[in-house]
C-alpha cells in the first residue's frame, strides 16, 4: 500500500526497474463531467481543465461548482447543455467567472424545462451580470417556490434592478438568503427592499454591505427586519453607521436571536460596539458570529467584553482584525481563552498591533481550550518599532480587485443618491478579513530573504529570539484543538517556520503547510486556508 505520493517519489527516483502492480476499485462514475465532455466534442469546445477538475472532486453531483473558472458567456455553453441533459440541480456555483445576461436567460430556460420541486441555491457573485440578470429570474416560475439562496453580490445592478430586487422579495416565498453587497446599489434600492419585505417572510440572512446607502434606509430596513420571526444573519460591512442606526441595530438585536453580525469597517468605536455588545442576548442563544474588524476598537472594549462572561462564553466566531488593540487587549483575550466556559472556535487577530510575545502567549492559551479550531495572528510583529498610532488602511485583496475588474465598476465611484447626497467613505468599501492566500504586497525572494536573515527582531537578541521560537514551537504542540494557524508576515525566517512546522507535524491528523513569500498557513483535518472572504460557507 502506497500510503502517499511522497513513498511513490522514492521509488521514483530509484535507480533499479521497479514494477508497480495497480489496483483500482471502488470505481465512482462522474456522470455530469462526462456529459460535460461529451457537449464539448458536440460543440467543438475545448474542455475546461479547472472546471473538469471541480466536477471530478465533486461528492454531489446536484450540487454543481463551477467558481473561478474562467467561464464566459460563450465557453458555458458546454456545460449549460450538459446541464439539460443532467437535469437535478439543487446547487449551481457560478461565482468569479465572467459571465454576463446572456447565461442568465441560458439558465432561466434550464430550470423552467428542468425539475419543479426541490430546494435551489444560487450562486452567481463576482461576475458581470447587469440588472436584467434578475428580470430573468422574475419570469421563472420555478423560481417563485423553489429559490432559497441568492448571492448576486459584486455585479453592478445599480438601482435599475430595484423593481426586480422587490419582484423576487414578494414572489419567492422560500427566499431565506439574500446577499447584494457591492451592488452599487443607492437607498432608493433599499427602500424598494423594505417595501417588499412582509412580516411572513422567512428571511433569515442578508447582506448589503459595500453600498453607497443613507442612513435614513438603513434604519428603515433595520425596522423591517425586527418584525421578522426568523432573522438571524445581518452583514453591514462597509456601511457608514451613525448613532440612529445603531440605536435601530441594537434594538435590532433585542428582538431578534441574531446568529452572525458583521458590522466590520463601519467606524462603530469602542462606543458604538459597546452599546451593541450590551444588546446581544445571552440567555438562549446558541452561537454567535461577531465580525468587529477595523473599527477602531481599543484594549477597553476588549476588557469589557471578556468581563461579560455571558456573552463571551456563547460568541463562536470573533474577527477583530485591523483593531489597535495591543497586548494590553490581548492580554484579556489570553484569559477569556482560559475561561472553562469559552466557546469561540475561531479568532482573528491580524493586524492588532500585539507583538510575538503575546502571540506566544494567546497559543500557549490553548493547552487549556479545547474549543478554539482556527486562529489567525498575522501581521502582529512590529510593536517593538512603536506602530501603535491609527492603523492604515488594509490593502485591498488581489483578487477582489480583479473580481472589480471583472464586473467593470469602481469602488471608488459612488452612484447618486437622491435621498442624500452624503458619500459612503471609498476606503471603508475596501475592509476585507486578509487572511487568504494572496499577500498585498508580495516582495521579492531576495527581499524575503533579507527580510528573514534580520528577521524584524531590532529588540531581541539571536538567543532571545531562538527561545521564543522553542516556546512557540512547545505550545504549538500542547494546543489540544488547534487545526488552522495564520503566523503569516511576522518576521519568521525560513528555520523558523521548518521549526514550527515540525512542531505542528507532531499533531498528526493529516497536517499541512502553505508557505510562500510571507505566508505562513499550518492546517489540520478538514480545514483549509486560503478561503476568499466573500466565499466563505457553512
Amino acid at each position: 500500500m502506497l500510503e502517499s505520493l511522497d513513498e511513490l517519489e522514492v521509488l521514483n527516483s530509484d535507480a533499479r526497474n521497479i514494477f508497480i502492480e495497480v489496483s483500482i476499485d471502488g470505481w465512482i462514475q462522474k456522470r455530469l463531467m462526462k456529459l460535460y465532455i461529451d457537449c464539448c466534442n458536440e460543440l467543438s469546445e475545448s474542455p475546461n481543465i479547472n472546471l473538469l477538475k471541480k466536477l471530478y472532486i465533486s461528492e454531489v453531483e446536484d450540487e454543481v461548482t463551477a467558481s473561478d473558472c474562467g467561464l464566459q458567456d460563450i465557453s458555458i455553453a458546454p456545460l449549460l447543455k450538459a446541464l439539460h441533459t443532467h437535469k437535478t440541480v439543487v446547487m449551481l456555483d457560478l461565482s468569479h467567472n465572467l459571465l454576463g445576461n446572456g447565461t442568465m436567460e441560458k439558465l432561466q430556460q434550464f430550470f423552467t424545462s428542468g425539475q419543479k420541486y426541490g430546494d435551489i441555491t444560487l450562486d452567481l457573485h463576482c461576475n458581470r451580470f447587469g440588472p436584467t440578470a434578475l428580470f430573468q429570474i422574475c419570469e421563472c416560475p420555478v423560481f417563485f417556490s423553489r429559490l432559497e439562496v441568492l448571492n448576486i453580490s459584486g455585479n453592478r445592478l445599480t438601482d435599475a434592478c430595484g423593481s426586480y430586487l422587490s419582484t423576487i422579495l414578494g414572489k419567492c416565498k422560500a427566499l431565506y438568503s439574500l446577499n447584494i453587497e457591492r451592488c452599487s446599489i443607492t437607498s432608493r434600492t433599499i427602500q424598494k427592499v423594505v417595501d417588499a419585505i412582509h412580516s411572513d417572510s422567512v428571511l433569515a440572512q442578508l447582506s448589503i454591505g459595500h453600498n453607497p446607502l443613507t442612513g435614513a434606509s438603513i434604519t428603515n430596513l433595520l425596522k423591517r427586519l425586527s418584525t421578522l420571526n426568523s432573522f438571524a444573519e445581518l452583514d453591514l460591512s462597509g456601511l457608514k453607521l451613525n448613532k440612529p442606526v445603531i440605536d435601530s441595530l441594537c434594538e435590532l438585536a433585542k428582538t431578534s436571536c441574531l446568529t452572525s453580525l458583521s458590522v466590520g469597517s463601519t467606524g462603530i468605536g469602542n462606543e458604538g460596539a459597546l452599546q451593541l455588545t450590551d444588546s446581544l442576548p445571552t440567555g438562549s442563544q446558541e452561537s454567535l458570529k461577531l465580525d468587529l474588524s477595523y473599527c477602531t476598537l481599543t484594549s477597553a472594549y476588549i476588557h469589557k467584553l471578556a468581563s461579560n462572561l455571558n456573552l463571551a462564553c456563547c460568541i463562536m466566531e470573533l474577527n477583530l482584525q485591523g483593531n489597535p488593540i495591543l497586548p494590553l487587549g490581548g492580554n484579556a483575550l489570553v484569559s477569556l481563552l482560559k475561561q472553562p466556559g469559552c466557546c469561540l472556535r475561531l479568532l482573528v487577530l491580524n493586524k492588532c498591533h500585539l507583538g510575538l510575545l503575546l502571540v506566544l502567549q494567546l497559543i500557549q492559551a490553548l493547552a487549556e481550550n479545547d474549543q478554539l479550531e482556527e486562529l489567525h495572528v498575522a501581521d502582529n510583529d512590529g510593536l517593538h518599532k512603536n506602530e501603535i498610532s491609527t492603523p492604515k488602511k488594509p490593502p485591498t485583496d488581489e483578487r477582489l480587485l480583479d473580481c472589480r475588474v471583472n464586473t467593470g465598476h469602481d469602488e471608488d465611484l459612488v452612484v447618486a443618491d437622491s435621498e442624500d447626497s452624503t458619500r459612503t467613505e471609498a476606503a471603508a468599501s475596501r475592509f476585507e478579513l486578509n487572511d487568504t492566500c494572496t499577500s498585498s504586497s508580495r516582495k521579492t525572494k531576495n527581499e524575503n530573504e533579507s527580510n528573514n536573515n534580520n528577521n524584524n527582531n531590532d529588540d531581541l537578541s539571536s538567543n532571545e529570539h531562538g527561545s521564543m521560537v522553542k516556546q512557540l514551537s512547545e505550545a504549538i504542540v500542547a494546543a489540544k484543538a488547534l487545526q488552522l494557524l495564520d503566523l503569516s508576515r511576522n518576521g519568521l525566517s525560513v528555520l523558523d517556520v521548518e521549526a514550527l512546522y515540525g512542531s505542528w507535524s507532531a499533531k498528526g491528523c493529516s497536517t499541512r503547510k502553505h508557505v510562500e513569500d510571507e505566508i505562513v498557513h499550518f492546517s489540520a483535518g478538514t480545514k483549509r486556508c486560503c478561503r476568499k472572504p466573500c466565499c466563505r460557507r457553512e
